[in-house]
């Protein structure tokens, strides 16, 4: 009885080594250079895409009459078209039927550039 249970348990091992080897056997291509360079660019446009809106845009040159352009950050607020009720609106009366109209601390803001005087969109 106990070698008709080792065989079987070498017979099982046996087994189990010959599926692990053919599938350890299997690997991953290598990559070319040309790849990793594709894939490092990737992986910057992706960081890129990921910071939209987080820095200030390039403003220097746009104007050259009326001084020095510089980046400068305002708050952007929803525009009401005539005779059309607006979705902010309907929000804003929700908000108001709970008594907590100014209780939000959220301030959208936009860059915009500004040279002298005059604000304008990037």
């Amino acid at each position: 009885m106990g070698f008709h249970y080792n065989t079987i348990s070498i017979i099982f091992l046996m087994i189990l080594s010959s599926t692990h080897m053919r599938f350890m056997a299997e690997g991953r291509a290598i990559l070319r250079k040309d790849d990793t360079s594709q894939t490092v660019n990737e992986d910057s446009k992706a960081r890129l895409r990921a910071q939209i809106g987080s820095r200030p845009p390039r403003c220097e040159g746009r104007c050259s009459s009326c001084g020095p352009c510089e980046a400068i950050q305002v708050p952007t607020y929803a525009q009401a078209k005539p005779g059309k009720r607006n979705s902010s609106s309907v929000v804003s009366s929700i908000a108001y039927a709970r008594g907590d109209e100014n209780s939000s601390n959220y301030k959208p803001m936009s860059w915009k550039c500004k040279c002298g005087t005059i604000i304008f969109n990037p």
